[in-house]
């Protein structure tokens, strides 16, 4: 229906007549809702009510206060929900997920938005803790200018001026101070860094000599593969951790300048927020430093069933010894990678053990886990590499019986356990399907078959998602 208002009086008796009938009992309760104080979002494909309250921060009964006549068994696509505890907001509503890089103050230049609206918006007790892959809650239109969606960040030299950086990057000076928003092109100190509009890429915080961060795949999990990409303007050189965790970067040759690291989140961690710290020194021998926090949530592990081993294989003296020296033989973190998209599985015989489940040895406590995944058969069932590599290790062991290590470059090595017959060579370089031994029953088993084991950074993590997802 389209209406059409020609005169104030008709307008005036409109709304009196809207007065009325909601006085009597509400008959436009859309456009009572629409009077009431706060933003509003609009419901998107997937969004459930206790969803959409779970991401503004309020309990599923205020959300439904304040939108009485939207039912959580009907909610449809489209449908405009006001959102209560906000009323100083104005605005539609809706979320961002926290990029590699980006912090309070560039989201606020990148949308356009004041840092204290930020700070409302999403209730944050401490601004400068704000972690990747975390959602953000943004409002639309902007409260302080212009957004600045397309830019990056650009130092200063000691002895440049402003107006000498904006002539240097064809800019003009007033209109740069103004997407700084500074009142005037001598508000910024020398060497201060300024964010420059233009280019392909988001506006981030990240250090100058750096275009871009990609982590994936996220968000971070226990057990699993994180990988770090940087994308430079220019060679750099690099030192960077994850908590107490170093990254190991290496020269990534899929495109110029590009640097990529690849770390196994401990199966044991602590699911919490890491410090991803970065310091970044160009050509000219400036570093910069940077840091954000990325939260490394728990994984979904299961229990295995108490066993039965030799007690001798489970003996401290024996085990932490053959541990050691598995750890020092996969800790090298070679400059050259062999593999090229996902790994292949290195048996056909079935999962009878998953990565990362709870352990008991001989009625003690669950009190390890299984470091890889188990494939069942017999001693004549071959075993074959998933990915190109060179063999570092080639030996029977105690617990892991005949063992054979590979290592695929970057830090990342493949382990086979408990083989009949060990067919591959310290030194030999081998192929995608090769055998390099079969099946067996030897070390800590229980019967005949293959334990498969990743090794990234120092660490476990589950083998089939390597088979699964591309790295880096």
């Amino acid at each position: 229906m389209k209406w059409i208002l020609k005169t104030p009086r008709s307008w005036a008796r409109l709304l009196l007549a809207a007065s009325l009938l909601c006085a009597a009992g509400g008959a436009w309760p859309h456009l009572a809702r629409a009077q009431a104080a706060g933003p509003t979002y609009v419901v998107e494909p997937g969004d459930t009510l206790f969803g959409i309250a779970q991401q503004f921060g309020l309990t599923l009964e205020a959300l439904q206060r304040a939108n009485p006549d939207v039912s959580a068994e009907a909610l449809q696509i489209g449908q405009v929900l006001i959102i209560p505890g906000l009323a100083e907001v104005a605005g539609q509503l809706g979320t961002h997920r926290l990029e590699p890089g980006e912090s309070l103050g560039s989201l606020a230049l990148r949308f356009g938005l004041q840092r204290e609206t930020l700070i409302r918006l999403n209730r944050l007790v401490n601004p400068d803790r704000l972690y990747i892959n975390q959602p953000i809650v943004l409002v639309d239109p902007a409260d302080a200018g212009a957004p600045l969606e397309k830019g990056a960040l650009v130092t200063a030299s000691p002895d440049e001026g402003w107006l000498a950086l904006a002539a240097a990057r064809n800019q003009n000076p007033w209109a740069l101070a103004a997407s700084n928003r500074l009142a005037r092109p001598s508000a910024l100190p020398p060497g201060g860094a300024v964010a420059v509009p233009g280019g392909e890429a988001p506006l981030t915080a990240l250090p100058p000599a750096i275009r871009a961060m990609q982590l994936h795949p996220l968000p971070a999990e226990q057990g699993r593969t994180l990988s770090v990409r940087l994308i430079a303007a220019s060679p750099i050189t690099l030192t960077a951790a994850l908590g107490d965790w170093p990254l190991v970067f290496n020269v990534d040759l899929a495109q110029a300048n590009s640097y990529s690291a690849l770390l196994g989140l401990y199966r044991l961690a602590e699911p919490n927020l890491y410090p991803l710290t970065l310091a970044v020194t160009d050509e000219t021998g400036r570093t910069a430093r940077f840091a954000q926090s990325l939260a490394v949530r728990a994984g979904d592990f299961s229990v295995d069933p108490p066993l039965n081993v030799d007690p001798a294989t489970i003996d401290p003296a024996v085990t932490e010894p053959e541990l050691a020296r598995i750890k020092t033989v996969v800790a090298p973190v070679t400059p050259i990678r062999y593999w090229e998209g996902v790994f292949q599985v290195p048996s056909v015989g079935a999962l009878r053990s998953l990565y990362g489940a709870l352990r008991s040895y001989n009625g003690g406590p669950y009190d390890s886990f299984h470091s890889g995944v188990d494939f069942t058969g017999a001693e004549d069932r071959p075993i074959t590499a998933p990915a190109p590599g060179v063999v570092v290790l080639a030996e029977l062991l105690t617990v892991r019986g005949n063992a054979t290590i590979i290592n695929h470059g970057w830090g990342v090595y493949t382990g086979y356990w408990h083989q009949s017959v060990i067919q591959a060579q310290v030194g030999q370089t081998v192929e995608t399907g090769q055998i390099i031994g079969f099946q067996g029953a030897t070390g800590r088993v229980t019967g005949p078959h293959l334990h498969w084991e990743v090794w990234v950074g120092g660490f476990q993590v589950d083998p089939l998602e390597w088979t699964e997802t591309p790295f880096p």
